[in-house]
């Protein structure tokens, strides 16, 4: 089957790079297009509308040219119905969406009924659409994908340097920073971009690094006793984020808040330690802290968790279940 898949641009992401691979892996033809692109011209707010514009032109373009059998978009905001419809009056093609975030807020809700199926991980989002009459709603969980998420081997000094700790990768904000004050006690470090911006001193003296990506960020999951896991209050609603799957790809302790759809995915108490509050937090970091072998059970009965039930391959196999339910036929 040919697919298209259309993606933003990142080199230091795999979103989308990893789509193409697995595709491959199952024997699909895929060729990729980036809508957002590394471009002065996207980066300037006079000039983004327009260079958005003939970045659409030409994904038109190769649709037309290349006849996918899917066109499979991720996260994709400027992708619009007009483009959709003009592609489908032309060619018998379907258009899918997985989105990553909360799109009650992060896509014109204009730009998603057009498809023919979107995929959210959201269940809070997927309901309020539904309310609103859109019958193009799948929900689908996020993933990890072993070739990029698992345990690493630690150098001696980097065992040192990681042991005990409770690890917080992730982008600061002013809220995470105001959470992150309240453990400030703790051995707890940060790594991820904006820390070294925070004017707190407590704060500050817990930064660890910059941001930090693939093997790095491996070293960091398989050194830490614990891995802290906040979700972000506006994009995790009711579901869970992807780094709830990178984790327990990496075989590591997770700690992280009890979103209503985490017991749907991990047990608490076996696959993660999950909290309500900070009380029970704090509660939480100081048991597993002290028992150093519990919280490594609990990391790999995570990594045995995510590799059953939670791959990109699973989520790919959901994705194709979906559409011949959906349209009456395996494309």
């Amino acid at each position: 089957m040919r697919w298209l898949l259309v993606m933003g641009f990142d080199r230091a992401a795999n979103f989308g790079l990893d789509f193409r691979d697995e595709l491959t892996a199952m024997g699909h033809e895929v060729r990729t297009f980036a809508y957002r692109r590394n471009n002065v011209l996207y980066k300037n707010k006079g000039t983004k509308a327009p260079y958005q514009r003939l970045i659409l032109r030409r994904l038109e373009r190769q649709c037309l040219e290349f006849r996918p059998a899917i066109v499979l978009v991720l996260k994709g905001g400027p992708i619009d119905g007009a483009l959709i419809q003009r592609v489908k009056r032309k060619i018998d093609t379907l258009f899918l969406n997985v989105f990553p975030d909360n799109p009650l807020w992060m896509i014109p809700f204009e730009h998603i009924e057009p498809y023919d199926l979107f995929f959210t991980k959201e269940r809070y989002a997927l309901r309020q659409l539904q309310l609103a009459g859109l019958g193009n709603l799948y929900y689908l969980p996020l993933y990890c994908v072993p070739a990029y998420h698992h345990p690493v081997d630690l150098t001696g000094e980097e065992r040192r340097r990681l042991d005990g700790i409770v690890a917080l990768v992730g982008r600061a904000y002013p809220w995470r920073e105001r959470f992150v004050r309240e453990l400030a006690h703790y051995p707890l470090r940060l790594w991820g971009p904006g820390w070294q911006r925070v004017r707190d001193p407590r704060v500050r003296a817990l930064v660890a690094g910059r941001a930090v990506w693939s093997a790095d960020k491996l070293t960091i999951y398989s050194g830490a006793r614990l891995s802290l896991n906040p979700h972000h209050p506006m994009n995790d609603i009711v579901g869970v984020n992807i780094r709830t799957f990178e984790l327990a790809a990496a075989g590591a302790c997770q700690v992280v808040d009890l979103k209503d759809d985490l017991s749907t995915l991990f047990k608490p108490g076996e696959e993660v330690v999950a909290y309500r509050d900070l009380a029970e937090l704090r509660r939480q970091l100081d048991h597993y802290l002290a028992r150093p072998d519990e919280a490594r059970a609990i990391g790999e009965n995570a990594r045995r968790r995510a590799l059953a039930e939670h791959t990109l391959r699973h989520r790919l196999d959901e994705i194709l279940l979906a559409v011949e339910e959906r349209f009456g036929k395996r494309r």
